[in-house]
């Protein structure tokens, strides 16, 4: 599987002994909370064995397919899932169910139910106190990441039900384009929130869900900001003014975020972020717009939000996007020309204490690394959650 011949974790930021070790041990004892971590698997821990029986599933399904390795380690023949979290680093995984009707909420629902009953080190996080506990034992906690895929004006109750059953802590208003609720950031237009948009945030509001707003069109982000009692956060987007893209969120959107309290977590998603014709994207690129984001708003309102590598071998990730980018909102101009292209230094999970290591190298002391890799969205958490 050439994962064995790799070492992780080792990108070159020039630190000294010192930083080095300052860096590891950070890593190592802060809570450290990915807000769209889609670990521990990536293309590097497939053995021929697995490679073969994905391939004998046939499907291009990404929900199918996507589910491949955590089923495999829920029916006890994937042990070295546990081994991948651990290397990782990371306390709080974030696992979830699409907010669409009633069955998907329950399949969400189920598959979570599942994992916490087959892996005795992995507990579900209602609170704050849930993920700190969590980290004092040596455990991983899970908190529910949802998209809002065209929930239909009626059905706002189901935000209350996902919540109740552990799968809905934050949720995306849209995802790309337009539902009943606002805009995606990929739409033509962005009106903002519908009637239907502003009862679905004050919904979340009351019920205790995080509003998050990754994908979200400018105006409905913004719109989102004004009309939310709670912090509103943007789980995985960059800094327009790094990198035009319209994945990524204008300083005016930046600051709305963080007016209300919340954080914005950074991707290390290449074709976000650079060019396609940047023939070597690097880890420094998330730096980058960290330290953007943290220079206009304060670094207390950033957080990781990596949304890449995807646990696929290639060639499957290729099936499932490549040709059907409209499906999911993106075009041509989108500048996705290869799928399965990572940052130098962010190829794997185990790759995820470069990121702290690269914090420290840019200068961030101890308190807003902590703050950075966890604890700021950890406060928005505690917030909304308690």
């Amino acid at each position: 599987m050439g994962s064995e011949e790799r070492v992780y974790g080792n990108f070159d930021f020039g630190l000294s002994a010192e930083q080095e070790e300052r860096a590891r041990r950070l890593h190592r004892d802060s809570i450290v909370i990915d807000l769209l971590f889609q670990g521990p698997c990536s293309p590097d821990v497939w053995t021929d064995e697995l490679i073969a029986e994905i391939d004998a599933l046939g499907s291009d399904n990404l929900y199918v397919v996507y589910g491949f390795l955590i089923d495999k380690a829920i029916s006890g023949k994937y042990p070295q899932y546990k081994e991948l979290m651990d290397a990782s680093g990371v306390t709080a995984p974030a696992t979830g169910c699409v907010l669409k009707n009633k069955e998907t909420v329950l399949a969400g629902a189920h598959q979570a139910a599942r994992a916490l009953k087959a892996f005795p080190w992995m507990r579900r996080a209602y609170t704050a106190g849930d993920i700190r506990a969590a980290h004092a034992a040596g455990e991983q906690a899970i908190w529910g990441l949802s998209q809002t895929n065209l929930l239909a004006p009626g059905d706002l109750d189901l935000i209350e039900v996902a919540h109740d059953l552990g799968v809905l802590n934050t949720v995306d208003l849209a995802y790309n384009s337009m539902n009943h609720v606002g805009a995606g950031c990929t739409e033509r237009y962005d009106p903002g929130l519908s009637h239907f948009g502003l009862q679905f945030v004050k919904r979340c509001n009351d019920v205790g869900v995080i509003v998050d707003t990754a994908h979200s069109g400018r105006q409905t982000t913004l719109d989102a900001c004004s009309a939310s009692r709670n912090p509103v956060i943007a789980t995985h987007t960059s800094a327009n003014a790094v990198f035009a893209h319209d994945r990524a969120k204008t300083d005016e959107e930046l600051r709305a975020i963080a007016d209300t309290g919340g954080v914005i977590g950074v991707y290390v998603v290449p074709f976000f972020m650079s060019s396609p014709d940047d023939p070597n994207p690097t880890i420094e690129l998330f730096l980058d717009h960290v330290d953007y984001i943290s220079d206009l708003v304060g670094w207390e309102h950033v957080a990781m939000g990596t949304d890449w590598p995807m646990p696929l071998p290639n060639h499957v990730m290729d099936a499932v996007f490549t040709g059907r980018l409209d499906e999911f909102g993106f075009r041509p101009e989108h500048g996705i020309d290869k799928i399965t292209r990572t940052l130098e230094g962010f190829r794997d999970y185990r790759d995820l204490v470069n990121l702290t290591r690269g914090l420290v190298s840019r200068g961030y002391d101890d308190d807003q690394v902590r703050g950075i890799i966890g604890e700021n969205f950890l406060r928005v958490f505690e917030a909304v959650n308690g």
